[in-house]
């Protein structure tokens, strides 16, 4: 799917080279990134890490086929820190910007007993970015973050960003201000959500994230094809601001109802555009959702104390929906998400979300 994805921004900049609505200037941003580590394991690393880091950039735009910008991130379990310098070529117009960086990059992961590894090697990749009001820019990219071909590692990023740019959105050649225009319902809006939200794993279900606990209830079930389902219903607080239908932010925070073992917390960040037909909104969903997971174990018969542990997943979480205007101000909507996702060796889980809900414009 990520070889895919990044095919296909490949080729989005060449459809936009020739216009180009943004002038030059220094720009900084902050990202999520989910990194993905392949290829051979050291001996000072236990297990094959998969981190969710944090990422802060700066460049300078010169020209569309002039720019350079510095990446610097850092994530946990292990400790993960890394930096890159790109060329970046940059096109956009009124809707959207798409963008290649090319580069080298080098990280340092820490092992057992102070035995860290370092890598180095070639970074590249591509991005599509989405304007968010006059100066703030959305971005979905991928990118090889470290290819070391002499220790036989590479590390793929999938990531998620907002950047500023310090010398406004206008027209470039003109120098007029750029079409991109907001809808004459801008503005910030609120609304609540229930959903229903069903954990479904494949055949090859071994031990994940869920501690033995809640392992051991799974397995009571006996189910014939991996493992059982489980569902859960919660309750979402639903906010965001529309500057027009391409250029939506949406936040949300949702608490879940307790199965026997298990609750949740889930907190997502989403790009959010539209297509509007009369009265009726379709829409689609793409972000980062960041999920907390609460493990409660019944008393001991003993001693009355009580097993609790904790967990936080953190995924892209992406869906579509159909929302319903009801007057200038309300609206009401049905969606399907994928939550949130986790893989690892010999397993895969989703967490999937089927949510109705109201919403309020001010």
């Amino acid at each position: 799917m990520r070889a895919l994805l990044t095919a296909g921004l490949l080729t989005l900049p060449i459809t936009t080279w020739a216009v180009n609505t943004e002038p030059a200037g220094f720009y900084a941003g902050v990202g999520v990134s989910q990194i993905d580590y392949s290829g051979k394991l050291p001996l000072s690393l236990d297990e094959k890490p998969d981190w969710t880091a944090l990422e802060l950039s700066g460049g300078y735009k010169h020209s569309p086929f002039v720019g350079v910008e510095s990446r610097l991130g850092f994530a946990g379990s292990p400790e993960l820190l890394y930096g890159g310098v790109y060329y970046r070529t940059e096109s956009a117009n009124d809707t959207a910007k798409t963008y290649l960086l090319l580069g080298f990059a080098g990280a340092s992961i820490e092992g057992k007993a102070g035995d860290d590894v370092s890598l180095s090697g070639l970074s590249y990749g591509a991005g599509v970015g989405f304007p968010v009001g006059r100066n703030f820019n959305l971005n979905l990219e991928y990118r090889m973050l470290v290819d070391d071909s002499d220790a036989d590692v590479n590390m793929g990023a999938f990531a998620l960003s907002m950047d500023y740019r310090f010398s406004g959105f206008r027209a470039g050649a003109s120098g007029a201000q750029a079409s991109f225009t907001p809808a004459t319902d801008a503005g910030f809006y609120a609304g609540l959500g229930v959903a229903q939200i069903e954990l479904s794993e494949d055949e090859s279900y071994e031990e994940d994230e869920f501690d033995d606990e809640l392992d051991e209830e799974l397995d009571d079930e006996d189910a014939e094809d991996g493992a059982p389902d489980l569902k859960w219903n919660a309750v979402e607080l639903i906010g965001g601001y529309r500057y027009n239908s391409l250029a939506t932010v949406e936040a949300r925070f949702g608490v879940s109802d307790k199965d026997e073992l298990l609750s949740f917390t889930y907190a997502s960040l989403y790009y959010r555009p539209g297509v509007e037909l009369s009265n009726v909104q379709l829409y689609g969903l793409l972000g980062y959702t960041s999920v907390h997971t609460k493990f409660e174990d019944e008393p001991d018969e003993e001693t009355g104390e009580v097993d609790k542990e904790s967990d936080t997943i953190s995924s892209f979480s992406y869906g579509a929906g159909v929302n319903l205007l009801i007057g200038e101000q309300f609206g009401v909507g049905l969606e399907y998400r994928l939550l949130a996702s986790d893989e690892g060796d010999g397993y895969s889980s989703d967490l999937n979300a089927l949510a109705a809900n109201v919403h309020y414009r001010f």
